[in-house]
């Protein structure tokens, strides 16, 4: 009775590979072996070899047999003399060819039991053709792995990579080129068409002599050229084979590829719904497993009604498996929209409850107010389930709160810096004899009395010369800061005559400070308020000495640090 191989019979070579190729990379990575760790290795070496010597590897795979007994003779001789990296090399050599000869013998022992089956010509083909496109395209598989790994490393190691990979396509495709030809074995190619099958072998010898001179390209193109040869033999070939037992091997090939397509459909819709219960597959699965029975019992018509059958239920399965996933995709799609815009409105909301503790409120209110729309409107979107909008709209809101906030921080430094600015001129104005200093909205103002200019004159008194130059150097200190000069009287003589000698005087005192300080005029202006800002009482001479002044205000709130 024939068998079906569900999984091929070159996977545990396959797997065999995988697993050496990957040690081997991890070994070549080692800095430093110890001469335990080196030790082991030859000992697992040879175990890999007595292993092999069971499976008969000397008869199937004497050269891999020889080259691993000589490798490990060399890595105990080099163990000895204390090199324990080669020793490690090269019992890791040793180790891989004797498990590439068990990979070897039981390939070729399980080729020979499947030749020794019974089944038809075509189960033989579709076998073999498993394995050796599985074996050539695992080669592949491992070349890109390896060339992956190379990546890490030097450009040396990654053109090295860059070539096995190309030299593994070319394998895969001379590996296409021998099935072929052994399908086109199998159907008698060489005696029903002889013409192409010779061309596919001629060009099958070119491609493994370009191989091995490295002409890919060349060993490319002759390959498939052989392939292409091939298998129009096994066309021109079944064509004959058919039109001797055309009925059965049709109908034997129908139910196979009726069976196949049913399986491809059922694994497609397990695909999709991976975690879902399984018993929706199970009146599929039941119709395959009799048409593998109708098949074998070689009825062949029984077996392509209930693959098709097969197929349809496996089809039905896919349709609903997609649509469940489509669905499940969908929901989750709109739970993390749901879930982004709860975390946006939630981190607004974090935004605006600082920039409000901060007192964005009052330094930067039209942006902050903006800032709580756009939250109340992300809100209601949320509600109305507009979940993008809901984003959106927080977003916003989240960067208004942060303007503010900036605002705000920035009006604290603006307020921290004035402050300094301010403190230091108070102490450098405490040492002006005289004067009298107070902060008000506009800065700091450093009142001047005593008797500045001359007697009913605007003209500055030469005794004041030190107390002038002490406010000099206060403006030299902070060129950036604009002044105002005002001048003040006390309430003797007219309004008109008070403020015209108020006037006077501050612009005398401007004066002064660029003609004989060199104050730059750019900053200084002046202004004259007579007798209409006292600070004291003008009843008593104290009191009008005190308001006959002259107040400097420095606009310290004005300026933009």
């Amino acid at each position: 009775m024939a068998t079906y191989f569900r999984y091929p019979l070159s996977g545990i070579f396959i797997f065999l590979i995988v697993i050496l190729v990957l040690a081997g990379c991890a070994t070549r990575g080692a800095m430093e072996v110890d001469a335990g760790t080196a030790s082991n290795s030859v000992v697992e070496a040879r175990n890999s070899i007595a292993i092999a010597q069971e499976q008969n590897a000397s008869e199937y795979a004497p050269e891999q047999m020889e080259r691993a007994n000589n490798l490990v003779e060399v890595a105990q001789e080099v163990l000895r003399k204390g090199n324990n990296q080669k020793a490690m090399e090269m019992a890791y050599m040793a180790n891989l060819e004797a498990l590439i000869s068990i990979a070897i013998a039981g390939k070729i022992k399980a080729e020979r039991r499947i030749m020794e089956a019974q089944g038809g010509i075509s189960e033989i083909m579709w076998a073999m053709r498993g394995d050796e496109l599985a074996l050539a395209e695992t080669k592949l598989k491992i070349a890109e792995e390896k060339a992956r790994l190379a990546e890490k490393s030097a450009q040396e190691a990654m053109k090295k990579a860059e070539q096995d990979i190309q030299h593994a396509k070319t394998e895969l495709e001379i590996s296409k080129a021998e099935l072929e030809i052994r399908l086109a074995d199998e159907v008698k190619a060489s005696r029903y068409a002889q013409q192409p099958y010779d061309a596919a072998v001629a060009s099958l010898n070119i491609a493994k002599s370009e191989l091995d001179e490295g002409n890919f390209d060349k060993a490319l193109e002759a390959s498939m050229e052989a392939s292409r040869n091939a298998a129009n033999a096994v066309v021109q070939a079944r064509a004959r084979l058919e039109a001797e037992s055309e009925e059965s091997l049709r109908g034997r090939d129908r139910a196979a590829s009726s069976i196949t397509k049913a399986e491809l459909i059922l694994e497609q819709a397990k695909g999709v719904l991976a975690d879902e219960n399984s018993s929706m597959f199970q009146q599929a699965e039941k119709l395959i497993n009799e048409a593998k029975i109708a098949l074998d019992a070689k009825r062949y018509d029984r077996a392509e009604s209930l693959a098709d059958e097969a197929r349809i239920s496996a089809s039905s399965n896919l349709i609903v498996a997609q649509k469940k996933d489509r669905e499940n995709r969908e929901r989750e799609a709109l739970e993390d929209i749901r879930a982004n815009a709860l975390d946006a409105i939630a981190k607004a909301e974090r935004n605006i409850s600082q920039a409000q503790s901060e007192g964005a409120e009052e330094v930067a209110g039209e942006i902050y107010y903006k800032a709580f729309e756009a939250l109340d409107n992300a809100r209601k979107a949320l509600q109305q389930e507009d979940f993008e909008k809901a984003v959106s709209i927080s977003r916003e809101s989240s960067a208004y709160a942060v303007t503010a906030i900036k605002m705000v921080e920035a009006k604290n430094e603006q307020d921290r810096k004035i402050a300094e600015i301010e403190n230091d001129i108070i102490q450098n104005a405490q040492n002006i004899p005289e004067s009298s200093i107070r902060r008000t909205e506009a800065g700091v103002v450093i009142s001047m009395g005593g008797n500045l200019f001359s007697q009913g004159s605007s003209r500055i008194r030469e005794d004041i010369k030190d107390r002038m130059k002490s406010l000099a150097d206060i403006l030299r200190k902070y060129p950036q800061i604009k002044l105002i000069i005002e001048g003040h009287t006390d309430s003797q003589g007219s309004d008109e005559s008070n403020l015209k000698i108020s006037t006077e005087r501050a612009h005398n005192f401007l004066r002064y400070l660029v003609d004989q300080e060199n104050i730059p005029l750019k900053n200084l202006s002046s202004v004259g308020y007579g007798e209409t800002r006292p600070i004291a009482s003008n009843i008593n001479e104290e009191g009008r000495r005190q308001n006959r002044r002259v107040d400097v205000v420095f606009l310290t709130k004005a300026l933009d640090p």
